[in-house]
């Protein structure tokens, strides 16, 4: 099936306007806290927003893979050219949440669940390039303990900020469940 069968053209614009604004969400709150994980209570709004108001599976990929070719293009990441798949799995794991919990993005636990999900799955396929590229393992085990809960805190706040968008999107008329 071809993708503008599947996802109209007003989704195939709402998903890459989703995925430019991730992109630009890691630019511009690169906040110099020093804890891992803090800009997913940030760039996993666009992506939550995006996946609940398109309501299909292949949405959150779709997402991901603008937001990653724009960060592979534009080298933010460590990795460049990996940062692709970082966040294919981050588009993914956003998907399988959403099919998992049937697109409930008005329930805070969902949002919270999904948010903290998809920061994580960016964490793991972070630490498997990582790897990948030759980083000694010691220095990712010690890494990844801290780590792994600020990302599980701060991508779980930005999915409680997605379903809060979401909630007030939906009360003001501006989403709305779909017809036919």
């Amino acid at each position: 099936m071809r993708i503008d069968k599947y996802f109209s053209l007003n989704e195939i614009a709402l998903m890459s306007i989703c995925g430019a604004m991730v992109f630009v969400m890691k630019i511009i709150f690169k906040i110099p806290v020093h804890i891992p994980g803090h800009s997913g209570i940030f760039w996993v709004i666009p992506l939550i927003v995006g996946v609940s108001i398109v309501k299909k599976p292949g949405a959150g990929i779709y997402i991901g893979l603008i937001s990653g070719l724009l960060s592979s293009f534009f080298g933010i990441g460590a990795l460049h050219l990996f940062d692709i798949f970082k966040f294919v799995g981050v588009g993914l794991a956003t998907d399988v949440c959403s099919v998992l919990f049937a697109y409930r993005y008005d329930s805070i636990a969902v949002g919270v669940i999904t948010g903290a999900v998809a920061n994580i799955v960016k964490m793991v396929i972070n630490y498997s390039l990582q790897l990948f590229v030759g980083v000694q393992p010691f220095f990712i085990i010690v890494g990844i303990g801290i780590s792994s809960f600020t990302h599980i805190i701060f991508g779980g706040l930005g999915g409680l900020i997605s379903v809060l968008i979401i909630r007030r999107l939906t009360r003001a008329g501006v989403i709305g469940e779909k017809e036919g």
